[in-house]
């Protein structure tokens, strides 16, 4: 054979070859893949809920029965005109068809609108239904805003609401508007089209794990860790509580001091950059903000600036809840309550925080009682650092919440922390939070109990590098429950200081 037909038949077995080994390589990727497969969540066609029942919450008794309109409106407090004027889109969805192993299930509420309105709007989660009339003393209560739109577009408006959603169950959800002093109108769930009703549309995965069933229950602002960040200050909203164990605390630990003992305001390695040691005749005016006339949807009291609802007295702040009739925001309440913040005054990036108090709470006389001091940040945005939050009730006064809250989804981390011996009613009692740049620890009288970090928080570096302002409230009712016939009236939360150090 000439050297030249030598390479050429050379060259055409290399050619045989590289087909053979390109067939055996297809036929290994394709084994790989079919091994993979099973692993790997089958995304599959959305499941679309038609809506169950929808009503128009509404404060005007004019506008009759809400239930059988082919229309839903919302409108802010401020209502054409009218101070009592607000109007709430209310739609219920009974979800029944969601796989047991339907994993990552995304949730999307679709309403309609006839034309576009500069106003935004936000899709919150009602712990009730929305059958009935609308009346507005019946209106279930809302959570915090889950998702809004900034603008209100012709047709179908998304929010996501998958913050709700994770299995079968009944899910209501609420339109509330925050601008545009006129109302919306929505397409209902009796409108003739079809093509325009309120929706529920539901995107998931096949992926061999079962979904968790959700139930209707109202959630807790104080719930077992989440893991990761969804998609909202109110305070507040979600799953109905479900106190974990405390995990034990790190092994360094500080000397507990006297629960009684009040602590010097020096402390090794910080140095004090603002307080209160509440030592004057009354609130310090040019430290503090008290809210007066806010009702808010979180709560049964109004926040109010009256002497009677907070005060000094002997070196201590009260911050008392009072059973008596008032009339906020456009709204008659049953209680009023106490609410003071640093916003536009103080607020601070890092830092120890502290405040020694007495909550109010017993065993048998404060279920609906819920003082706390805590952080939000100055941009309103995401994050909120709990130093302290003392609900009352049976199931609740006699432990300590420590937490922190990426939005209000709520996606959040918090450890309810009992104490040794006592309970937080029992006396005055110090609560420190030390927050820095890669860690944030909590203490019960001097006692290190939790600590967050970037290794157990994934949003940590999201939302603890910006200022934020104190707050220091006693709010009544809410998510953990309403007062009953034995809660004690006046309640007082007392302070006796509030300091903050920086390094």
């Amino acid at each position: 054979m000439s050297r030249h037909g030598f390479h050429r038949a050379a060259s055409r077995l290399g050619a045989r070859k590289a087909v053979v080994l390109g067939v055996l390589s297809a036929g290994m990727v394709a084994g790989v893949v079919a091994t993979m497969m099973p692993l790997v969540a089958a995304e599959v066609p959305p499941l679309v809920v038609a809506a169950a029942a929808d009503t128009t919450a509404t404060q005007v008794p004019q506008d009759g029965d809400n239930g059988v309109k082919t229309t839903l409106a919302s409108c802010p407090r401020l209502c054409d005109g009218n101070r009592a004027g607000e109007r709430d889109a209310l739609v219920e969805f009974a979800v029944r068809d969601l796989p047991a192993d339907a994993v990552d299930v995304r949730a999307t509420l679709r309403v309609h609108a006839w034309q576009p309105f500069a106003s935004r709007v936000h899709a919150h989660r009602a712990f009730g239904s929305a059958a009935g009339t609308g009346a507005w003393s019946l209106r279930p209560e809302l959570g915090p805003a889950l998702s809004s739109v900034e603008r209100v577009g012709q047709g179908f408006n998304e929010w996501d609401v998958s913050g709700s959603v994770t299995g079968n169950g009944r899910f209501v959800f609420a339109l509330t508007q925050e601008t545009l002093n006129t109302r919306i109108y929505w397409a209902s769930r009796e409108n003739v089209k079809v093509t325009i009703r309120p929706q529920l549309v539901l995107r998931y995965g096949r992926g061999g794990r079962p979904a968790p069933t959700r139930t209707t229950a109202v959630p807790s602002p104080i719930a077992t860790t989440a893991a990761a960040p969804g998609p909202s200050p109110g305070r507040t909203a979600s799953p109905t509580p479900s106190w974990t164990t405390p995990t034990p605390p790190p092994s360094t630990t500080v000397p507990a001091p006297s629960p009684t003992t009040r602590p010097g305001d020096q402390v090794p390695g910080w140095r004090l950059v603002w307080s209160d040691e509440f030592d004057g005749a009354g609130v310090d005016r040019s430290k503090w903000n008290l809210r007066d006339d806010e009702g808010r949807d979180i709560d049964r009291g109004c926040n109010v600036d009256e002497p009677d609802n907070t005060f000094v007295a002997g070196g201590v702040l009260a911050l008392r809840a009072q059973r008596e009739t008032a009339v906020c925001s456009s709204q008659t309440r049953e209680y009023t309550q106490s609410y003071l913040d640093t916003i536009g005054r103080a607020s601070f990036r890092y830092g120890r925080f502290e405040v020694r108090a007495q909550s109010p709470n017993g065993p048998t006389d404060s279920k609906g009682l819920w003082p706390a001091f805590w952080l939000r940040p100055d941009d309103g945005g995401r994050g909120e650092i709990d130093v302290v939050e003392l609900p009352g009730g049976g199931a609740f006064y006699q432990a300590a919440t420590l937490g922190i809250f990426y939005d209000y989804t709520p996606v959040k981390q918090d450890q309810r922390y009992p104490f040794p011996t006592g309970y937080p009613g029992d006396g005055f009692h110090t609560y420190t939070t030390e927050w820095e740049p890669d860690a944030i620890r909590w203490y019960v009288d001097g006692r290190l109990v939790w600590q967050r970090d970037r290794a157990t928080t994934p949003w940590f570096d999201e939302v603890f590098h910006k200022p934020y302002n104190l707050r220091l409230n006693f709010q009544v009712g809410g998510w953990l429950g309403d007062p009953d016939a034995a809660t004690r009236f006046p309640a007082d939360f007392r302070v006796d200081h509030v300091r903050v150090w920086q390094r």
